[in-house]
């Protein structure tokens, strides 16, 4: 095995730091309603979410089933990056780019399916926003997790592949 087929620097950062804002956001969805604003577990959450809820009226309705699935998704998501980084970490390298191929594969898909679920209702949970709301609290983040996950699958999956070939 090639000795220089390691996880670039930026691929584990990414992993490692958008992990614990998925297990943040998961955790949030799953502990409604003590996490809401005024919850007993609310503090935790107060920063970000107060403006997201306003701009993003799903994560404020408690019934939506659909982001609990979500939210149960991305703990598996988590799973599997932590897994992937410690394969990293004892130089397991085939391991880690798997992983975390999956693990970006998950969300980039989980992300886009979120969007297409916002589209295919008509906006019905941010469709009431100004334009710079919506762009700066809604759309750039969720675009950023579907480009840079994205380009974490374009990169594992090269190196994987040239690996696997060599």
């Amino acid at each position: 095995m090639n000795k220089d087929f390691r996880l670039p620097r930026w691929v584990v950062l990414w992993m490692g730091i958008s992990t614990l804002v998925v297990i943040w956001d998961a955790l949030f969805v799953l502990l409604r309603p003590a996490s809401f604003p005024g919850g007993s577990l609310g503090f935790i959450w107060e920063f970000g979410y107060v403006l997201y809820m306003e701009v993003d009226r799903a994560y404020a309705d408690q019934g939506n089933t659909y982001l609990h699935a979500l939210a149960t998704m991305s703990i598996v998501e988590a799973l599997l990056v932590s897994w992937g980084l410690f394969a990293h970490r004892v130089n397991k390298n085939r391991d880690a780019h798997l992983l975390v191929l999956v693990a970006a594969s998950l969300t980039c898909a989980k992300t886009m399916l979120f969007v297409l679920v916002e589209a295919w209702s008509g906006w019905h949970s941010i469709g009431h926003n100004e334009f710079m709301p919506l762009l700066f609290v809604w759309v750039i983040p969720n675009g950023l997790w579907i480009v840079v996950p994205g380009a974490v699958i374009v990169d594992t999956s090269r190196r994987l592949m040239k690996e696997l070939n060599s």
